[in-house]
């Protein structure tokens, strides 16, 4: 089986900024850059077994170090190939007990291959637990139910760490030292972070709807803000501009091919933990389509090395209602996507228009799995759910995995001694301003009475496990 080759973004390359002689500054930023990987070639190499980028759509082929994100021809994202081959050899050779505990334990099919920019990101990152959800799967009557929990991914307490280390480390491979972002939340938190450590300045540009408490971790993390009029899509449009006039290398556009392949771990790392065995089912949530198409890609690798059966994995997509592109098209068995408004308290899954959707359309049909939606209040529902039960407190993209989740147990989707992972992308300590007030008694008088009969209006709360 050939696993399946996902783009990134959407549009050509290059698309404004020409200088007059024909050459953008991305053009001669890029032109230096491969000066710099010419000159580098002797460097210490990792184990990574990519070959190029590829068009999954066009065909066309270009070297790891051309300076293209996307398709000049149709405008659809690149995706890296690997000699798989050598990828099996490699793992044979190298025991799992000396393989680090972070996202790098798979590096023959990850894309940077400069073993020094390696070593400066993502030390921490990934190999987050896989928790036995059984209080929860006690409620949606699943007894195999896990989690697999992001919100403590390091160092910024999402999934996003995993995908904006391997940019940073594409960026130190190239020798550049400014990097920008686009973002809806978690990737500028990560950004900061990652940017921070690796010592290179960062640029985070937010829509106008934001999760004020992500923008201002961005900030204490040293890191410029720029909050943008303007909807995720029409901002990340601007951003490629911008980064084209510029030669600014941005996270999650420019260096998106690389960017993408983080997502795979995720896929990895839950079929180890589950002893080499894949789930039955992946339930997550979906704004841009990066991570739910990158870990079809991710099971797909691990068939074909033989280091697990990952067919019969089904992957299900969860979105608000107010922003679900992706999920509509799944359940009318539409091959693209129609772009929509977003308006969904849920912002971080505020993407209206995501350039990996038709990818995650294709991933989520091959396997058997479908798509859902929540509202709203059903998303916090999903977040007080999942407190309640597990002792976890997740945002609000979370909570509409759990409220999706919930749904599916509900229709009758999982058998219920099936394997089922749901995947909690990020921490709900990072949003509490967001989340509807819950007050409490305040300015208590400090004596006996009074505490009584405070704790016994508590006692009458209702819970907030369902009925």
């Amino acid at each position: 089986m050939s696993p399946p080759a996902p783009a990134a973004g959407d549009g050509p390359a290059r698309t404004a900024g020409e200088a007059s002689n024909g050459e953008s500054p991305r053009a001669r930023a890029w032109a230096t850059d491969q000066e710099s990987l010419d000159r580098d070639a002797a460097r210490a190499r990792t184990r990574s077994c990519a070959t190029g980028l590829a068009c999954h759509r066009c065909g066309h082929r270009y070297p790891l170090s051309e300076p293209v994100f996307a398709c000049p021809d149709c405008g659809k994202g690149l995706d890296v190939e690997y000699d798989y081959e050598r990828a099996a050899r490699h793992f044979e050779e190298v025991p799992r007990s000396q393989r680090p505990l972070n996202i790098w334990r798979f590096e023959e099919l990850l894309p940077i291959v400069d073993a020094s920019a390696q070593a400066r990101v993502g030390r921490y990152a990934g190999c987050t637990p896989l928790i036995h959800a059984d209080r929860l799967g006690a409620e949606l009557g699943l007894s195999n139910l896990y989690l697999k929990d992001d919100s403590t991914q390091r160092p910024s307490l999402s999934y996003k760490d995993r995908v904006v280390s391997m940019s940073v480390a594409r960026l130190l491979e190239l020798g550049r030292d400014e990097i920008g972002c686009v973002s809806t939340g978690n990737v500028g938190t990560a950004v900061a972070s990652l940017a921070a450590k690796a010592g290179v300045p960062a640029y985070v540009f937010y829509p106008n709807r934001l999760e004020d408490m992500k923008a201002r971790a961005c900030r204490a993390l040293g890191a410029e803000v720029c909050q943008v009029e303007g909807n995720y899509d029409e901002v990340n449009r601007r951003c490629r501009e911008i980064a084209e006039a510029t030669g600014m290398e941005f996270a999650n556009i420019t260096l998106r091919p690389f960017y993408a392949e983080g997502a795979k771990t995720e896929a990895y790392e839950i079929v180890e933990q589950l002893g080499w065995n894949a789930p039955d089912h992946i339930v997550t949530a979906a704004a841009g389509g990066t991570l739910s198409s990158r870990m079809h890609k991710g099971l797909g690798e691990l068939q074909l090395l033989g280091l697990a059966e990952t067919d019969r994995t089904r992957i299900h997509i969860a979105q608000p209602s107010g922003c679900n592109p992706i999920a509509s098209a799944i359940l009318a068995e539409e091959a693209e996507i129609h772009a929509v408004a977003p308006e969904t308290a849920a912002h971080s899954l505020a993407i209206g228009n995501p350039g990996d959707g038709y990818l995650v359309i294709d991933a989520v049909l091959k396997r058997g799995g479908t798509g859902g939606f929540a509202s709203d209040p059903e998303i916090f529902a999903g977040i007080d759910l999942l407190a309640a039960t597990e002792g976890l407190l997740t945002e609000p993209a979370g909570g509409t995995t759990i409220a999706v989740l919930q749904k599916l147990a509900a229709e009758g989707r999982f058998a219920p001694d099936e394997t089922v992972v749901a995947i909690i992308t990020g921490n709900g300590l990072k949003t509490l301003d967001d989340h509807p007030e819950k007050p409490w008694p305040a300015k208590i008088a400090c004596e006996f009475d009074a505490m009584i009969a405070a704790l016994e209006e508590l006692k009458r709360r209702p819970s907030p496990l369902p009925a």
